[in-house]
């Protein structure tokens, strides 16, 4: 899934252009390559969450949602990071409406935003996450 968000998001925000990248552990990455130079996003999973399960005869269902993040990273240039998050707006906004009720090919749910946030102020990046979840379902034949 994280492939098919990552081209959506590369066809759908152009200030992209081929610097977007898909990160199982985001945390090793930085630490080994550190903050990116210039302007770049990760498209990173954050987990599942389950919901109350149903138990009928034969048959388990239970839903769930999963939930990624698009890390946005701007190279700030003041110590606030007020200018970085001001010209990241617009990539943030883009961000939202590539996401947003699109479904990567579920057949039960499509992204919800889930939050945006202030990720950090670090080696002159500025760092803001949003977050998305989308719903889906188990259902196991039970034997």
């Amino acid at each position: 899934m994280l492939e098919a968000i990552k081209d959506r998001l590369e066809g759908r925000v152009p200030a992209f252009d081929g610097r977007i990248e898909t990160a199982v552990d985001l945390t090793r990455l930085l630490k080994d390559r550190g903050i990116p130079q210039t302007s770049t996003a990760f498209v990173v999973p954050l987990g599942l969450q389950g919901q109350r399960a149903n138990d009928a005869t034969g048959m388990f269902s239970q839903g769930y949602s999963e939930t990624i993040g698009v890390l946005l990273v701007a190279r700030s240039h003041d110590q606030t990071g007020a200018r970085a998050l001001k010209t990241l707006r617009p990539t943030i906004q883009q961000v939202l409406e590539a996401l947003a009720g699109w479904s990567p090919g579920s057949d039960f749910g499509v992204f919800e935003l889930r939050r945006g946030d202030l990720a950090g102020v670090s080696g002159g990046a500025l760092l803001y996450m949003i977050e998305f979840s989308i719903n889906d379902q188990l259902r196991i034949k039970v034997q």
